[in-house]
């Protein structure tokens, strides 16, 4: 498609003036740079996943390594897919794929109880079941799982991941050194580097603030003599990850389970699917594509179970990218999922991730898991606020948090309760019940486009801080203008 159609957009959309346009392929010194720009931010926003769950279930560097290495395995190659496009599946639109935030927290509390074989057989249930639902009842997303909804189930997943950041400044659930001065006074220093970056850089400085200060986190730690490179030296330099190195099994209770947090990921995707249209083509997205997105998110999703990683869902932050270098080519996109798909064939690399203190990550990611929280106040900001909103919130917030809260309130009660009622799963759990049974809903089907996250998309073409924001700042202009690649309004016209 010519730039110039493109600009015309569908359903009226007004054109927007830009580097390269969503199905434009620059020349290939040009595509690799704006790809390598992508890559670096699809390599910040697929580390928290891997990193916490191993962290929060006491994995070794070893059982580390195969998490990180599995986990940019499947963002490379379910990104590739999702803007290339191969046969039915991709949208072919400018969007990433990395692994979800929201499937964090219910990884600690089930693998330990089912084994983490367990966890992946209960996603890759959720994500089969989340695909059929999607084509079979769309329309009714938006009815079931409005706005307010996800708000709260991003602030509830915020609360949980500042929890698990701040343990991690401390030196990790666990740790003998739990608490440790030295501990949080790295936690610290890295947190600083990244919040200075983040008010003061510009460009690629301040979008990719937290890389930056982990990598500076990182130095400190081994000055510090706090790092041990002996599974660093031990890692082969390629290596394919190894597909269900914990096994394979389906606990009823726990696949029930994660198909409701699933639900928030088809909801999200729905957004981020909109914001990138609007930016990339000045446009919404088509019911054809919004399907396709989905349903390539579904089938990425059972391919990451299958290989040791969290479903996947779109990473926003590169939205923000976009909107800063004004280059929307989806073939950047895909090149930059070959770039990850690289590192995950490399074991040493992920070897490196592995070995990061957990102080120096908590402090990268605690603001990050900050700006979660926000989006999800600033999604229940927006939405329409009456008492009926307001009672459904004030309930399901009460019984998300609070059970997450105290620990052992339901220990007394089967698997199943206690996970059901708990953080993310209990939040969403009781508000989709609650806006089912109370009255004065609105039963009208909702154009699937919409999605349920108005908030996705703002005023004049620019994303908003889309639910799962991987960088603060995502859709500001905080994102890079790095290597010198934004060309000047008088190049683009010529070009044109």
């Amino acid at each position: 498609m010519s730039e110039k159609k493109e600009k015309k957009g569908a359903e009226g959309g007004k054109g927007i003036a830009r580097g390269y346009g969503m199905n434009e392929c620059p020349r290939p010194a040009e595509l690799g740079a704006f790809g390598l720009q992508h890559a670096l931010l699809i390599l910040f926003q697929t580390l928290p996943a891997p990193l916490l769950i191993a962290g929060g279930l006491g994995f070794g560097p070893l059982e580390t390594s195969i998490l990180i290495a599995s986990a940019l395995f499947v963002s490379g190659i379910c990104t590739f897919v999702q803007s290339f496009g191969v046969g039915p599946l991709g949208a072919k639109i400018p969007m990433v794929q990395v692994g979800s935030f929201v499937f964090i927290a219910p990884a600690l509390l089930i693998a330990p109880q089912v084994g983490f074989g367990g966890y992946m057989g209960a996603c890759i249930v959720a994500a089969i079941v989340c695909g059929v639902v999607f084509v079979l009842f769309s329309d009714w997303l938006k009815v079931i799982f409005p706005s307010f909804i996800s708000g709260a189930v991003l602030l509830v997943l915020g609360t949980g991941l500042i929890g698990n950041a701040l343990a991690n400044c401390a030196g990790g659930n666990g740790a003998e050194t739990f608490g440790d001065p030295v501990n949080l006074a790295l936690a610290a220093a890295t947190f600083l580097i990244t919040l200075v970056l983040s008010v003061f850089g510009k460009g690629f400085l301040q979008g990719a603030a937290p890389l930056i200060g982990m990598a500076v986190g990182f130095v400190i730690a081994i000055c510090m003599g706090m790092v041990d490179f002996s599974s660093v030296s031990e890692a082969a330099w390629f290596g394919l990850p190894q597909p269900l190195h914990w096994g394979i099994s389906f606990p009823v209770d726990a696949c029930l389970v994660m198909t409701l947090v699933a639900v928030c990921g088809v909801v999200e995707i729905l957004g981020t699917t909109a914001a990138t249209t609007t930016v990339a083509a000045g446009r919404m997205a088509t019911p054809g594509e919004t399907k396709k997105t989905v349903l390539t998110q579904a089938v990425g999703s059972v391919f990451a179970g299958l290989f040791n990683a969290v479903p996947t869902i779109s990473g926003s932050a590169n939205i923000g990218l976009m909107d800063v270098t004004r280059v929307f080519t989806r073939y950047a996109v895909s090149v930059a999922g070959g770039f990850i798909l690289l590192m995950g064939l490399c074991p040493k690399f992920s070897a490196v991730f592995s070995v990061i203190p957990n102080p120096v990550f908590g402090g990268a990611v605690l603001m990050l898991f900050g700006s979660i929280l926000v989006n999800g106040m600033k999604i229940i900001m927006d939405s329409e606020q009456t008492s009926r909103t307001q009672t459904i919130l004030a309930v399901s917030l009460a019984v998300g948090i609070g059970f997450n809260s105290v620990a052992g309130a339901l220990d007394q009660f089967p698997f199943w309760v206690s996970t059901m009622l708990c953080g993310v799963p209990g939040t969403a759990f009781v508000a989709v019940i609650l806006n089912v049974l109370l009255p004065g809903r609105n039963l009208k089907k909702q154009p699937l486009v919409a999605g349920g996250a108005e908030a996705a998309v703002a005023v004049e073409g620019k994303p908003a801080n889309v639910p799962g924001a991987a960088l603060p700042g995502n859709g500001s202009g905080a994102v890079p203008e790095a290597f010198g690649l934004v060309e000047d309004e008088e190049a683009t016209a010529q070009r044109s």
